[in-house]
């Protein structure tokens, strides 16, 4: 004869839908643990949770003198972590392990399962259990929340019905009041930590966070970015900077620090970065332990914009006295040059007086480029646009410079594209050419190579490109960077004018040049123009 159910009206409800699910109360459930993937993912998923849960889990199983069993479930009733002794029963020995489920649906009711189905605390004893197996034991389980108040799981203890105390469910209703309020510490800790990490992470500032042996905790993206190459970044501050860097002054004098200004060359460029560090000690008294927090400003922007500014000063006073000499230095070198020229048709000299005067010709002729030099950065001309056929230009400008390729046994090679006309100023740029190609000649040794190439840019075809590229002795990477400055010249009779008022002139055309090199293997000079299609 079936065993009549025995359940007070208390559980009556659970009863009622053990019932519904078909769950045999005579026999223990066939069933397997969650594979170890699955029981990883689920660990995974609530590993909040177990965080939260775990130390309570410990200490609560410490505290009980008797034998028993103390388990964490998930909201779908699968045990997620257990402590305890595995009591000599075959239920207890098998049903306890790690990624068993204790669901309505597969034991009946029980503590931990209906906790969950009516998310409420449980106690039963005995009977109170549907299936017949549990009849000899004493359970008592607490659902677990989340910081929102949603149910996330179940805490129980599980002990043999001669152990039952009465206690045992107060016990576990205020462990599982305990790991909520935890849960909410945790996820108040847990978004302070993410908002901290978005903040470094969205900051442009450079921010390196390390123990107090520099070994590296965080690097931010923006540090990431300029002072890390590709690949595997380094581990320490010792492989990342030199002695005298900031990071290194503030790590082994253990120093705060304030705005130490440093020159960061970003790897694999020639960039230069100019960095404002700021260095702090974070004291942990509780762990005796320090970090080091390291914010760097990048600079760069602001830096050259000073630059700038004292250039525009500079050239504004420049300007103001060269406009102030020009008629007095222009009209006597004019003087000069007309008497000389006279002088070298009409007079008869020796081959070696002849070859002076040519020589003293030849200076003056500097004199008035030098002079023309200064009016054009005292007051640059506007360019005159007009329809202009580009590839035509620089094609003329290399025929009017053969003699100096030949001189110099140089090869000219020329690729052009038929672009047509643009609107532009051909004086100007001719001028420009010229400058070029007569830089590329002086860098390039005898038997080199200069090379000339017009064609529409393939990435921006609003813009036509120009490259003269030259096999000469190239510019140090270090020096690549002042090209365009004013007065800078790697020549060693050059004014240092030349490239400055050819960018002048390519940004007046609303377009931009760049200059790459390498020592020993030439100079690359790229020029883009705007570009659109007329008809001539």
């Amino acid at each position: 004869m079936r065993r009549a159910y025995n359940q007070s009206n208390r559980y009556a409800e659970a009863w009622e839908r053990s019932k519904a699910y078909g769950v045999d109360p005579t026999m223990l459930p066939e069933q397997t643990p969650l594979g170890a993937h699955e029981l990883t993912a689920r660990i995974y998923n609530n590993r909040q949770l177990l965080e939260a849960a775990l130390p309570f889990v410990d200490q609560l199983y410490s505290t009980v003198e008797s034998e028993c069993i103390v388990a964490i479930c998930d909201i779908d009733g699968y045990l997620l972590a257990t402590r305890g002794e595995r009591l000599p029963d075959k239920l207890l020995q098998h049903h306890t392990t790690p990624g068993m489920c204790w669901h309505e649906s597969v034991y009946g009711a029980n503590a931990m399962g209906t906790a969950l189905a009516e998310d409420r605390p449980v106690h039963m004893v005995g009977e109170q259990h549907f299936n017949h197996e549990l009849h000899g034991m004493s359970c008592a389980a607490a659902p677990l929340h989340d910081p929102h108040g949603n149910l996330v799981g179940s805490l129980a203890i599980a002990a043999y019905k001669t152990e039952h105390s009465p206690y045992m469910l107060g016990t576990v209703l205020s462990i599982g009041h305990a790991i909520d309020k935890a849960m909410i510490l945790k996820s108040e800790h847990y978004r302070t930590l993410l908002l901290q990490e978005k903040i470094a992470e969205t900051s442009n500032n450079l921010i390196i966070v390390t123990g107090d042996d520099g070994q590296i905790v965080h690097l931010n993206e923006a540090a990431k970015s300029l002072l890390v190459p590709t690949g595997d970044g380094p581990e320490s501050l010792q492989e990342m900077f030199c002695e005298k860097s900031a990071a290194l002054v503030a790590l082994n004098g253990r120093k705060a620090l304030t705005d130490f200004v440093e020159e960061v060359k970003k790897p694999g460029t020639s960039e230069i970065h100019h960095i404002f560090w700021d260095a702090h000690w974070i004291e942990d008294e509780t762990n005796a332990a320090s970090t080091l927090l390291l914010v760097g400003r990048d600079m760069t922007k602001f830096v050259r914009l000073e630059r700038s500014s004292k250039q525009g000063e500079r050239l504004s006073t420049m300007g103001k006295f060269a406009a102030q000499i020009a008629h007095e230095i222009r009209n006597p070198v004019a003087v000069i040059k007309l008497a000389m020229q006279l002088m070298l048709k009409q007079e008869e000299f020796s081959e070696k007086s002849e070859k002076k005067g040519k020589m003293i010709l030849s200076e003056l002729r500097r004199i008035e480029d030098l002079v023309n030099h200064f009016l054009n950065i005292s007051k640059p001309q506007t360019p005159t646009f007009e329809l202009c056929n580009i590839v035509e230009t620089l094609r003329d400008t290399c025929n009017l410079m053969q003699n100096s390729f030949l001189q110099g046994n140089l090869q000219l090679v020329e690729h052009y594209e038929e672009i047509g006309m643009i609107t532009a100023d051909c004086d100007q740029l001719q001028q420009v050419f010229l400058n070029l190609l007569n830089n590329a000649i002086d860098a390039t040794p005898s038997g080199g190579t200069i090379n000339v190439t017009v064609r529409r840019d393939e990435a921006e075809p609003q813009f036509v490109q120009i490259v003269i590229s030259d096999t000469g002795q190239g510019i140090p990477e270090d020096r690549l960077a002042d090209v365009f400055e004013p007065f800078y010249t790697t020549k060693s009779r050059g004014t240092g004018l030349g490239l400055s008022n050819a960018k002048s002139i390519i940004e007046a055309h609303g377009g931009d040049m760049e200059v790459e090199s390498a020592v020993d293997h030439g100079t690359v000079v790229s020029i883009w123009l705007p570009f659109e299609p007329t008809v001539s």
